[in-house]
């Protein structure tokens, strides 16, 4: 088996589908169709003959898999209502698919530019949006549901909400709060960070800069020195060589200054550059740009939206502070204002856009600024792995792709910020393993291996391998009594984790007996008794065990009905739980998504129309002592009400749903009566069908 059957075969093993750039005998050979695609020129490549593209609307987000091959588009308008959709469209043949995650975030709309792709977690990044506002949603599904960050794992087809802290509800006119209204976002590749900044929330335009690292679940607002004006809808990219954010433009703004940011100084600086694109607000909107850089030929591609007009392409050269319109001989037809999603697949050596045309239909678009052979470049080697030992860690990787590696130089980082390590040579091999044998305890370093060449040079780093363990942990809470939780967690699979930290904090809830039928309002039915409808903060968290926690089950005596102010009206305290693992190093993960002692959402929520009815199936909860579920539909646009007044016992219903569209959601209820977190909804008699196979659907 060569070495490209070799880095696919490791893929294969995780159930990752190997990309085309490995599938190649060497980096940089294409033997694809792509191999031929024209430089400076827009080609459509979705809708194409015998592939439709689905029907969804613009104001979603959308970014690109290199592992799978495929783009990757989530929510904006689903009609009118603010969607929660997913698709997925496979280059190669223009195919594409509507997933069913078992669950899946609130639907939001304005997350055009937004929401990345991360590839060292391999999995798609999504920052809240706008709620509330279209109808078609119930508060209490968005508000229960939705946090700074949930990840989609494009293998196993599933949405976690990782519920990261700061857990604390920020004041509602708060300009530190993440993502908005047309935020944006990008891929820090070199950090292996996702950055969220700027977008509109209630209080305005911000100018907020967030870093987002899924290895540790870990959020940090970075309050930098001389910022951007507040704004939403900029171009955001990440130069690789140089280090640097670069943003420019906006949705509303008349600010045509580059801005580039330096991680180190968490600083940025504002340069007037001439020539420029187009960046002025002739009248509504300014030119909405979006941009990416290209690491193959080390540029920043821009484009601009000209409203009918059709679009602009630009180029900066981060080195020279140099922009140049570019005039393809081709660009991408007319767009709808927020509705553009620019990507760069170095597999590929092309710009990867989506946009929503005039009509309302998806397109995909590809760009080469310039063929170039990397055959040359050394690759880094893949699929670095590290396992702790006391005061040891062992390295194990990949080869590297190219032929001309001599040996591979091993390099380490003491326990840092993501983006302030600083990585020093530790050792050399020929081989592809590495014992460290010189490391302390309870220390989270961070490893890079890159391959040498026969001259002496070195390639690019790899993704990175940390002595820490990944947050993968879910925890399921069963309330089986007033004074009996039962934790239980999935087993960590990294080989070196050899227990667990249970964590407990005092959530801090808002309860809501009736609500409202209007926009962003608690739109709940009347209840018999306050429910709860938002968390709001989670406070006084503290470690339960003494001894690391061998197994996956903790039973917890906590009192729920010696409840404080946090409590509000509910009738029991409510409280939060984060686990966490720990490896034979003694170094303990960052915290798992928190659960509730109040049931999780059910999943796999589904609906089919037969005649005037909708059959309801779902999968059972995971926790203990469910006493049963409850059934709740849209009553016209904006009104929530019971779909059956009696507990539902089995994971099934049938419902006389009429001919209208609506939507239907269902949670459980504990042993204590306590009504849980509601599922997704599902369409019934939706206007449009969807895109997808069978009876069965979301």
């Amino acid at each position: 088996m060569n070495r490209a059957g070799r880095a696919c075969f490791f893929l294969a093993a995780l159930n990752v589908v190997c990309p085309d750039f490995l599938r190649g005998a060497a980096v940089g050979r294409d033997e694809s169709a792509w191999a031929s695609h024209a430089e400076n020129r827009w080609i459509k490549q979705s809708p194409r003959e015998g592939a439709p593209a689905p029907g969804f609307y613009y104001e979603g987000s959308g970014d690109f898999d290199p592992y799978s091959n495929k783009w990757i588009h989530h929510a904006g308008h689903d009609g009118i209502p603010q969607g929660f959709h997913t698709f997925t469209c496979d280059l190669t043949n223009g195919g594409w698919q509507q997933r069913f995650p078992p669950t899946s975030p609130p639907g939001v709309c304005c997350v055009d530019g937004a929401n990345v792709f991360n590839r060292a977690s391999r999995c798609f990044v999504r920052f809240p949006g706008g709620s509330l506002g279209h109808g078609y949603q119930w508060s209490r599904g968005v508000r229960l549901k939705e946090s700074a960050v949930w990840l989609y794992d494009p293998v196993g087809d599933t949405w976690t909400n990782m519920r990261p802290p700061p857990y604390r509800e920020l004041e509602k006119y708060s300009k530190e709060v993440i993502g908005g209204l047309c935020s944006g976002g990008v891929y820090a590749a070199n950090h292996e960070l996702t950055i969220s900044f700027g977008g509109t929330g209630a209080g305005g335009a911000k100018n907020s800069l967030f870093f987002y690292d899924p290895y540790a679940n870990a959020l940090r607002l970075m309050q930098p020195s001389n910022s951007p004006p507040p704004r939403d809808g900029m171009g955001l990219a990440y130069d690789s060589a140089h280090d640097k954010l670069v943003m420019f433009g906006s949705q509303y703004l008349s600010d045509e200054r580059t801005w580039l940011y330096d991680f180190r100084s968490n600083a940025w600086q504002a340069h007037g550059l001439d020539p420029h694109p187009p960046g002025k607000n002739t009248g509504t909107y300014s030119t909405i740009p979006r941009m990416a850089y290209d690491s193959i030929n080390g540029l920043v591609l821009c484009i601009v939206w000209l409203d009918d007009k059709g679009h602009e392409t630009w180029a900066l050269d981060v080195e020279k502070l140099q922009w140049s319109k570019l005039n393809p001989s081709a660009e991408p037809t007319p767009s709808k204002s927020r509705s553009r999603n620019l990507t760069f697949s170095p597999e590929h050596n092309l710009f990867i856009l989506e946009l929503s045309s005039t009509n309302n239909r998806p397109e995909l678009w590809s760009y080469r600024y310039k063929a170039a052979d990397v055959a040359q470049r050394l690759a880094p080697p893949a699929d670095l792995q590290v396992v702790t030992r006391t005061r040891r860690a062992t390295l194990k990787w990949s080869p590297s792709l190219s032929h001309a590696v001599t040996k591979y130089r091993v390099y380490r980082a003491e326990p840092a910020e993501p983006w302030l390590v600083e990585f020093k040579p530790i050792g050399e091999t020929k081989g592809t393993s590495f014992d460290d044998n010189d490391i302390a305890a309870a220390r989270g370093y961070f490893y890079t291996v890159k391959a040498v060449g026969a001259d002496g040079s070195e390639s690019g780093p790899g993704i990175r391998a940390r002595a820490e363990p990944r947050v993968l942990l879910k925890p399921v809470v069963s309330v089986l009594g007033t004074n009996r939780v039962e934790v239980t967690w999935n087993t960590h699979p990294a080989r070196d984790v050899v227990g667990y930290n249970i964590y407990r904090g005092v959530a801090s809830v808002r309860t809501v007996t009736q609500g409202e039928p209007a926009a962003w309002k608690d739109n709940d039915p009347p209840y018999s008794e306050p429910m709860v409808v938002k968390v709001t903060d989670i406070k006084h968290i503290k470690k339960l065990n003494n001894e690391l926690v061998r197994k996956t089950l903790f039973t917890d005596q906590v009192d729920l009905t010696d409840k404080g102010r946090e409590a509000a009206d509910f009738r029991y305290a409510v409280y939060a739980y984060i686990v966490r693992a720990v490896n034979e190093l003694g170094v303990e993960s960052g915290p798992s998504p928190y659960a509730l002692t109040i049931p999780s959402e059910p999943v796999n929520f589904f609906c089919r129309e037969k005649g005037d009815e909708a059959d309801l199936k779902w999968d059972a909860n995971p926790e203990k002592g469910i006493a049963g579920y409850r059934v709740y539909k849209l009553k016209g646009t904006w009104e929530i009400i019971p779909a059956e007044t009696d507990l539902v016992h089995n994971t099934a219903f049938s419902h006389p749903s009429g001919r209208n569209a609506t939507r239907y959601w269902v949670l459980a209820v504990d042993a204590l009566g306590q009504e849980g977190q509601p599922s997704s909804p599902v369409w019934c008699n939706h206007d449009y069908r969807g895109f997808y196979q069978g009876e069965w659907h979301q």
